[in-house]
């Protein structure tokens, strides 16, 4: 079972190999986002007034929290990706079991952390009054939920490091049925709408957490009480993981005073935009799938000391992200009515929708290349480089664009033009980074085989 899901790509056609790991993971990816997307049609759908609002004004807030915890499992996910690469098995059993043991701990303090701190947060991203209370149950739930919620991206950051994307998916496929399920049981026959979605959402992810760990574990052949923690492990991690998850937080947080920005439309534009948001997270799978592809294919060929091959993997990162994203992409736009009308019938969320989606979705393809050249970067070895030019790219950009630009016209369009501004200054960042820091492990390659000769 081990050799059959695992996928190595330092050897053979290199292609072949990107799309057996890209498209699982982009599913997985979808699933996931498939989590809030239930939660938020069936609130919108069956729930009391506002419900929708409420859910989705935590979205800027948890995508925060997600992106913080999955930079840092990028970490474990690399140091696995080499040590696999390397063949070097006693070394990839301690970053398994350091990754878990981190993913847990990271989930409790930042749960603790996000329960204290509710109500404040929800504050500083102006929600409304009459959505204030709703949304914090939902946040509550969330964070109480939040230690397997980093257990299960801890693990399945692992796994993917290993080539293993297919047992995931099934895995999460298997949670999404049941997040679907509870959600129509906690609100059409509990009566519970807020706090049964947010209910629905961290049992599911128990399941998927649960199954996830159990096949890591396996594949190393290892129990739980074997599981050791080691400092020096911990700290090459987050020597990676850190300004990954930086990097994850910047968009977040430039994300987060754009939503206070839609904040101060009101509850109508509030809805819309979430409803958008939603349909975007369908948009960046590719770009989420490419860009770990990316980190776990050069990574591995780091390991293998295979430099050249990194070359490819950048080129083919950069096609298939502006292919997969295309693809998505068309149909959304072309049928966006029947796709927004999951979520709202309202004519005034639909044209709000509408506003968001014809400016940002129609250029997600810039964020796919931004995301793929970030990800080449981080499986290099430059993470620290990385998440300086997101932050520059990302968060300063659109921050003093939002206090600018935005301050002076106030439009929603003048506020949504700055994610592809952004992403085509990032993107050009991240390529010029790359051809200066590639050239140190090719001149070693070059060296070595002239050694040889």
């Amino acid at each position: 079972m081990k050799k059959r899901f695992e996928i190595n790509m330092t050897k053979g056609p290199l292609l072949p190999e990107l799309l057996q790991f890209i498209l699982p993971l982009m599913l997985s990816t979808m699933l996931q986002i498939a989590f809030n997307a239930a939660d938020l049609i069936v609130v919108g759908r069956f729930g009391r007034p506002h419900s929708m609002a409420a859910v989705g004004a935590n979205g800027a807030m948890i995508n925060l929290i997600i992106n913080v915890l999955m930079g840092l499992a990028t970490g474990g996910g690399v140091l696995c990706a080499r040590y696999y690469g390397a063949n070097q098995t006693d070394k990839l059993r301690r970053a398994v079991a350091t990754t878990l043991i981190t993913g847990v701990v990271g989930g409790v303090i930042t749960g603790v952390i996000g329960l204290v701190l509710t109500v404040p947060l929800l504050r500083l991203v102006g929600s409304p009054d009459e959505v204030l209370p709703l949304a914090a149950v939902y946040l509550r739930i969330y964070f109480l939920g939040l230690p397997v919620m980093a257990l299960y991206n801890f693990s399945a950051a692992a796994l993917r490091a290993l080539g293993n994307t297919r047992q995931p998916l099934i895995y999460l496929a298997v949670a999404g049925v049941l997040n679907v399920m509870m959600n129509l049981f906690f609100v059409l026959v509990v009566g519970i709408d807020v706090a049964g979605v947010a209910l629905a959402t961290v049992l599911s992810l128990c399941v998927s957490g649960f199954l996830t760990v159990r096949c890591l574990l396996r594949s190393q052949e290892m129990r739980l009480k074997e599981l050791r923690f080691s400092g020096r492990v911990f700290r090459k991690m987050m020597k990676i993981g850190i300004p990954a998850g930086i990097q994850g937080s910047l968009f977040s947080i430039s994300n987060f005073i754009i939503q206070a920005s839609v904040n101060s439309f009101g509850a109508a534009v509030i809805a819309g935009n979430s409803a958008c948001v939603s349909v975007e997270g369908l948009l960046y799978c590719p770009s989420d799938a490419v860009m770990q592809a990316a980190t776990t294919a050069v990574s591995q060929n780091v390991g293998a000391q295979e430099y050249e091959r990194s070359r490819a993997v950048a080129r083919w990162s950069m096609a298939l992200v502006v292919i997969l994203t295309g693809v998505l992409t068309v149909p959304v736009v072309v049928f966006r009515r029947q796709v927004l009308g999951l979520y709202t019938s309202g004519e005034t969320e639909l044209q709000a929708a509408f506003i968001r989606m014809m400016i940002v979705c129609t250029t997600y393809s810039l964020d796919g290349t931004m995301a793929a050249m970030s990800g080449v970067n981080r499986g290099l070895g430059y993470s620290m480089l990385s998440a300086a030019v997101t932050f520059v790219g990302a968060c300063v950009f659109r921050i003093l664009w939002v206090y600018t630009v935005f301050a002076g016209v106030g439009t929603l369009e003048s506020l949504y033009v700055s994610y592809p501004i952004s992403w085509i200054l990032s993107t050009a960042a991240h390529i010029v980074c790359y051809f200066i820091i590639r050239k140190k492990p090719f001149r070693a390659t070059l060296e070595a085989k002239a050694a040889a000769a």
